[in-house]
């Protein structure tokens, strides 16, 4: 047997262990060089089987699920499976290293994101998913822990299968058939009911997604969250405000019983397009090279009509707004330098309105709520109070210009003005 520690070993003649990234009951994972390929970074997981005596169905199903990963690993956003083997009665995985952060270093407790950053987030994992599932495989651990934000793009890079982990934890009879599983693979709190009972099932891994979009709504470990005595189902609703039909998706998500769930990744996927009116892709093999998040899914923009509408709501709105403001301050019988004042004042408190409300948790002016759109940046997140600020004086400009700055929006693919451009930002449709 290899040492426990397997830092500084090489193993295959060419792949160098250098640190070790974690371990647990299923085994042990190493960041490793392969020293054939240039020194390129790699992550090592060593399986451990529970049971040696049956080591020949062991390692005819390590095989098995090895080739599985093969294929799956052609997906862009799922590691590459670079090599796999036995040595010394242990089984070993060699999968591409993927940088970038963990979705679980984002959600932080206590914070709660918005609305349509969480739908964003969702779909980007789904859609990788939705790849596994055609498989028919179940990824049986679907955590913020194993979903990497692979920079530069931060696109969801899905890790850590549990199909392979599970391997390690079964019997074997004589005739290679599983006897029994001494661990059931998965994490509290993200595991549904037949999943802690050995039966994983596509839509298990649903729930999961779920359970990390109520996390990121809530603020609020799901472990942590509470369940109704009588039908089982999980506690959230009371809070966090969200519209009824994101609700209606992610109570689905998350059903106690297997079959009021969304039964694949497919089929939750297009629920939450629906909330986007984003198209669904022909193929996922005919998905494009990565792209920062938004380019990726084809949201649907604001309109120049709509647009223009919310605008004469809101200069209506200033305009009363200046008027007051210099009736309070000047009273009615100065009217001296009247339209100066009148003007200042609108572009001030103009500036106020915009920049709070467009990054604040709204994500539009009033004339943008009632229209139903909202400013967003690339990744459908809220935009900062920089980029606010920026669309705001580059909106200006575009008035000055002839209303040059608007038209332009006419010949761009996502229907960005001037200062959509300048700030990096979106004006999208919300979720009805």
């Amino acid at each position: 047997m290899l040492q426990q520690n397997l830092v500084g070993e090489v193993l295959q003649g060419h792949y160098q262990v250098i640190s070790q990234l974690g371990g647990g009951g299923f085994g042990d994972t190493f960041l490793a060089i392969d020293t054939s390929k240039f020194n390129r970074q790699c992550v090592v997981k060593r399986l451990k089987p529970q049971n040696q005596s049956t080591m020949q169905w062991v390692e005819q199903a390590f095989e098995r699920e090895a080739r599985m990963l093969e294929a799956l690993g052609r997906h862009p956003r799922i590691p590459d499976l670079l090599g796999f083997f036995q040595e010394q009665q242990e089984f070993f995985l060699v999968q591409e290293f993927i940088s970038g952060s963990n979705l679980r270093a984002h959600l932080i407790r206590g914070q709660q994101w918005d609305e349509n950053r969480v739908i964003f987030i969702l779909q980007n994992i789904l859609e990788v998913l939705e790849f596994v599932h055609q498989h028919g495989v179940v990824h049986r651990d679907i955590k913020p822990d194993n979903l990497i934000l692979q920079n530069p793009n931060n696109q969801i890079v899905l890790i850590d299968f549990g199909a392979v982990k599970q391997i390690s934890t079964q019997v074997f009879n004589t005739q290679g058939q599983v006897a029994s599983t001494t661990y059931v693979v998965g994490t509290q709190g993200y595991m549904p009911i037949e999943q802690m009972r050995g039966h994983p099932m596509l839509c298990s891994d649903i729930y999961a997604v779920g359970m990390i979009g109520i996390e990121a709504l809530t603020g609020v470990f799901p472990h942590e969250l509470g369940t109704d005595p009588n039908t089982f189902e999980v506690i959230w609703r009371p809070r966090v405000l969200v519209s009824e039909d994101f609700a209606r998706v992610l109570s689905t998500m998350t059903a106690y019983h297997p079959s009021q769930r969304y039964q694949n990744a497919t089929l939750a996927l297009q629920a939450i397009r629906e909330l986007t009116q984003t198209v669904l892709p022909s193929s996922v093999r005919q998905t494009p090279p990565p792209q920062p998040v938004n380019t990726n899914t084809n949201v649907r923009y604001a309109g120049f009509s709509t647009r223009f509408a919310a605008d004469i709501i809101d200069k209506t709105i200033l305009i009363i707004a200046s008027f007051m403001f210099d009736f309070m301050t000047n009273g009615a019988a100065n009217a001296d330098g009247f339209w100066g004042r009148l003007f200042f004042y609108y572009i001030v408190i103009g500036f106020v309105y915009a920049t709070v409300m467009e990054s604040s948790a709204i994500q539009g002016t009033v004339g943008k709520m009632l229209l139903g759109i909202a400013v967003t940046d690339a990744s459908g997140n809220r935009i900062t109070f920089e980029q606010s600020a920026k669309r705001y004086f580059s909106k200006i400009l575009s008035y000055i210009t002839f209303l040059f700055g608007f038209f332009i929006a006419g010949f761009t693919n996502k229907k960005q003005t001037l200062h959509d451009i300048v700030s990096k930002s979106l004006v999208i449709r919300k979720s009805r």
